[in-house]
């Protein structure tokens, strides 16, 4: 009798342990998860204008969508930039995210970046001067006032900061091909200067996993196949690649993975929002992508010279009615 009763007291003992040490590390783990939330409010951009008229969004792109599920498509405008030490730049790479619940899918839109379009208070050039002239603030503008939309949140990554972002999901798959893989090797050459880092070379061509390094030098690829354009191409690639990886993680990684892009990104999301628009990665959700413009819509083979640059003309109107129909109608347009 007095023996079932110490093993009792030693079941009862290791169960209060047990209960003790778990709740030990769900409190840890609540904290942890409220210390990133936290670092994450403090370091969003809180001067990024709301009122809408400052983003050159019209009372008709507004309503677009205001359809009794208003919430269900939001665009967010992507930047990546090459800044150094401080200094103000061109985004060198300008993508609209869209976040569709209606349809159960993310969209990558990827804007050429030398398309020729009026830009607020300094007449028409490139599009990846609004960004120099006026940070994200214009950019976004731009791309309202241009293409009629409802963009009123940005994420900005600076390419020397984006291989973190790569690395902290694991890796990308990506097939490269051996020019792209000889290309990339010379890219990596001053990516590795200005990090401090050593060389990460390719070392085959064909389907593999990609270092950080190594898929930022593939995303900045200009002398391989068909200029710019298959660049974009190169840079959704990367980003769905991303996605990828970020769709077949746990859950319970999420977190630590915040934490990680926290000090390597900018935006002027507030957690409200991204926690609104993160539900559907809970569902069967699929990523498409587009490149504006279309083939079909360039003007006089695309090319306008301008102040001594050549920028990529197109006809602005159809490809604004195509981007509607990929972001709001689902229709995607044909493309090469």
């Amino acid at each position: 009798m007095a023996q079932r009763r110490r093993r009792l007291k030693k079941k009862k003992l290791f169960l209060t342990l047990f209960l003790l040490v778990l709740t030990g590390i769900m409190a840890g783990c609540v904290f942890y998860i409220i210390s990133v939330l936290r670092n994450f409010e403090n370091s969003r951009d809180q001067s990024f204008p709301t009122d809408l008229s400052a983003l050159g969004i019209t009372s008709e792109a507004a309503a677009i969508t205001d359809d009794g599920d208003s919430a269900s498509i939001t665009n967010i405008a992507l930047f990546g930039v090459d800044e150094r030490d401080g200094e103000q730049c061109r985004s060198d790479v300008v993508m609209i995210a869209t976040v569709d619940k209606r349809h159960d899918k993310i969209k990558l839109t990827s804007v050429m970046r030398d398309s020729y379009v009026p830009i607020d208070g300094y007449g028409s050039q490139k599009l990846n001067a609004a960004y120099f002239y006026g940070g994200p603030e214009l950019a976004v503008k731009t791309l309202n006032q241009v293409f009629d939309l409802d963009i009123t949140d940005y994420v900005t990554v600076n390419f020397s900061e984006m291989a973190r972002i790569v690395d902290a999901v694991g890796g990308v798959e990506i097939d490269v091909s051996e020019a792209e893989r000889l290309d990339a090797n010379h890219n990596m050459i001053e990516q590795a200067a200005q990090s401090g880092e050593a060389v990460q070379p390719i070392e085959r061509a064909g389907y593999q996993n990609l270092s950080g390094m190594q898929a930022v030098a593939y995303a900045r690829i200009r002398y391989v196949g068909n200029s710019d354009f298959e660049r974009t191409e190169r840079q959704r690639e990367v980003m769905n690649a991303i996605f990828d990886k970020g769709k077949a993680m746990n859950p319970l990684e999420y977190p630590a993975l915040i934490s990680e892009l926290l000090p390597v990104v900018e935006t002027s999301l507030g957690l409200d929002e991204i926690l609104s628009m993160a539900g559907i990665m809970l569902r069967d959700v699929s990523i498409e992508d587009i490149r504006i413009p279309c083939n079909e819509d360039l003007i006089n083979g695309g090319e306008i010279w301008v102040g001594g640059q050549v920028c990529l003309y197109y006809d602005l109107d159809a490809s604004r009615d195509k981007l509607h129909q990929f972001i709001y109608q689902d229709v995607m347009p044909q493309q090469p």
